[in-house]
């Protein structure tokens, strides 16, 4: 009986991790003021900078304490009830839901809390770091499966607490100078898409992008050795006693070496990861008629030297609304940094897309856009066609360059050369070599010895809604396979994590398990694991995602419509890239030009 009816429970338990490894986990929250601050800090940004760790760990033995890591954290209630009012239920049915569903209590992790860190056995003797970017109604607790899933591979996981007003709920512990407090979500309209929407979102992206900024500074001084003060007691219902934890990843992480370090989100979290890799890289090209930037950093902010060409991007379900906003224009015009002369030319970048998303046509076309391989117009290593008034400069992007990339004046190499990414010093760096074959080149690169599967890698799981790539739809199968058609949950998230650990091992950076080159493979067939052609025609010059009303298309709230329709049909001009856009525009604007001269 017992069996029966836990078949009819909706609310199912954590798959065990996939990885060899154990899984531990800390939780973080250290005051700002304790940290060097990248930059200005941001209007509305909070006074401690919080995440969880996620880590490879020592499995607690029998006579040793194994303190649950619970997926709800404290206090319960009120989490669960402000997840339901942010998603529209009312108050008071809120506040009464949370008092029923008592099972959302006991759910915890397959993971040991304040676990000993394994020893890595690394060549570099470190554990590489990735870090995690939640979307819109998100926080640490809410991707657990994946985060956990990547930690199970031999790596360190950073899962961001953002508190940008993009969470249900969020509290802040008291420091030193500041009191406790409670930071409730920000309503920002998903359509239409207004001047101050954008700007909205801006703020919002400033603020995360100075959180990252900041964790990475605070995981440079534990490396160190520094003292650092946590304010998170990491206790338990069943122990009171508080534990110190962070001294043991002195020495631990591999966040020294430019590049080695992996920058990955969803939804929200994804297009933050790219605007803050571009933020950082191009960062030194930006002027004042740029706009206002969403970070200005520091000369000596640690990021900087650790965003670079070869920084692996992993993009779950991007919403790239906000990658639009006019006041960052100068970052849409940019590629991703993997595209810098000498760079791995996308081969470290993967998105990944639910069926839903990818149904989406207006959104995964400028998806298409941020990930695509730039043509010889947007490309660092490269110039455009363009003309230019007499005596005026042609702007940065678009000079002539030298074929070395040592004396290249262009504004991805320009950065490249600043942080000492040449071919020589990667050679010497230890970090992966960069391929000396052509850009379109179709066969592998070789990384540390294995191949590297050309890349941008862009695919879709079939039957899967937006939510699919969050803890959401494996706590709640059968709920949410009633209500939108959603299939094999634990599936979806076991293909995003193979593509992630690949995509990170083919980056030249040491994970566990093995080689596992069928998921990147695009001809491969994996089972509900499509392709998708991020390939354009350079003819025309516009695509659907600069057409007239695409944008406020694009604008609506996160679809949770049926997966079960087809893909719609896929136009010539989808995934143009935005300097084969910039190109046709010229060469049809001289045409204009010519046309008013014969008029003349």
């Amino acid at each position: 009986m017992a069996s029966y009816l836990s078949g009819w429970n909706p609310i199912k338990y954590f798959p065990a991790y996939h990885g060899p490894y154990e899984v531990g986990t800390v939780d973080v929250e250290i005051p700002a003021s304790e940290l060097p601050s990248p930059s200005d800090t941001p209007d509305g940004a909070p006074p401690t900078i919080a995440f969880r760790m996620f880590f490879p760990c020592v499995k607690p033995g029998k006579n040793e304490a194994d303190r649950p890591v619970r997926w709800i954290p404290q206090p319960q209630r009120i989490h669960v009830a402000s997840v339901m009012k942010y998603v529209g239920i009312g108050e008071k049915t809120a506040g009464l839901a949370s008092y029923l569903l008592r099972q959302l209590y006991w759910i915890k992790l397959p993971a040991h809390r304040n676990a000993r860190l394994l020893e890595p056995p690394t060549e570099s003797g470190r554990w590489p770091v990735t870090f995690f970017s939640h979307g819109l109604a998100g926080s640490r607790n809410a991707y657990s499966q994946v985060c956990g899933d990547l930690a199970s591979n031999g790596m360190i996981v950073i899962s961001m607490d953002h508190r940008d007003g993009s969470s249900p709920i969020q509290y802040v512990r008291a420091t030193a100078t500041t009191e406790a407090h409670i930071i409730q979500p920000t309503r920002i309209p998903h359509s239409p898409m207004t001047d101050e929407v954008y700007e909205a979102r801006d703020k919002q992206l400033r603020i995360r992008i100075w959180e990252m900024c900041m964790a990475y500074e605070a995981l440079v001084k534990i490396d160190k050795g520094h003292n650092v003060e946590n304010l998170d007691s990491n206790t338990s219902r069943n122990a009171k006693d508080r534990m110190e934890v962070l001294w043991r990843f002195n020495d631990m992480m591999d966040i020294h070496r430019p590049g080695k370090v992996t920058w990955a989100g969803h939804s929200f979290g994804a297009a933050t990861s790219v605007q803050l890799l571009k933020s950082i890289y191009y960062y030194k090209d930006r002027t004042e008629d740029d706009g206002k930037p969403l970070i200005a950093p520091n000369a000596d902010a640690a990021v900087i030297q650790q965003i670079a060409p070869e920084s692996p991007a992993l993009l779950l379900d991007m919403w790239c609304t906000p990658l639009k906003s006019p006041g960052q224009r100068f970052l849409w015009d940019r590629p991703l940094p993997s595209y810098a002369v000498g760079a791995p030319n996308g081969a470290n970048v993967l998105s990944v897309l639910s069926e839903s998303f990818q149904n989406w046509e207006d959104n995964l076309n400028i998806n298409k856009e941020i990930v695509a391989k730039p043509s010889l117009s947007r490309r660092p290593s490269a110039a455009p066609m363009m003309t230019r008034e007499k005596g005026r400069l042609l702007p940065a992007f678009a000079r002539l360059r030298a074929h070395s990339p040592a004396s290249d004046s262009g504004y991805g190499s320009a950065g490249s050369r600043d942080r000492s990414l040449t071919r020589q010093a990667s050679h010497g760096s230890g970090l992966t070599t960069p391929s000396k074959a052509s850009s379109t080149q179709a066969s592998p690169e070789r990384t540390n010895g294995s191949e590297r599967t050309p890349g941008p890698h862009m695919f879709f799981v079939g039957m899967t809604q937006h939510f699919n790539q969050s803890d959401y739809g494996i706590l709640f199968p059968y709920i949410t396979a009633k209500t939108t058609k959603a299939e094999e949950p634990e599936r979806c998230l076991e293909l995003n994590v193979r593509a992630m650990v690949q995509t990170i091992r083919e980056s030249g950076i040491e994970v566990g398990g093995e080689n596992d080159r069928e998921i990147l493979d695009k001809e491969a067939g994996v089972r509900r694991w499509s392709p998708i052609d991020v390939g354009g025609d350079e003819d025309e010059s516009l695509t659907s995602a600069n057409r007239p009303g695409a944008l406020n298309a694009a604008n609506r709230k996160l679809s949770v419509s049926s997966t079960s329709r087809p893909a719609p049909e896929r136009k010539a001009t989808d995934g143009m890239t935005m300097g084969q856009k910039m190109e046709a525009q010229l060469q049809k604007q001289k045409a204009v030009e010519q046309l008013d001269t014969m008029a003349r």
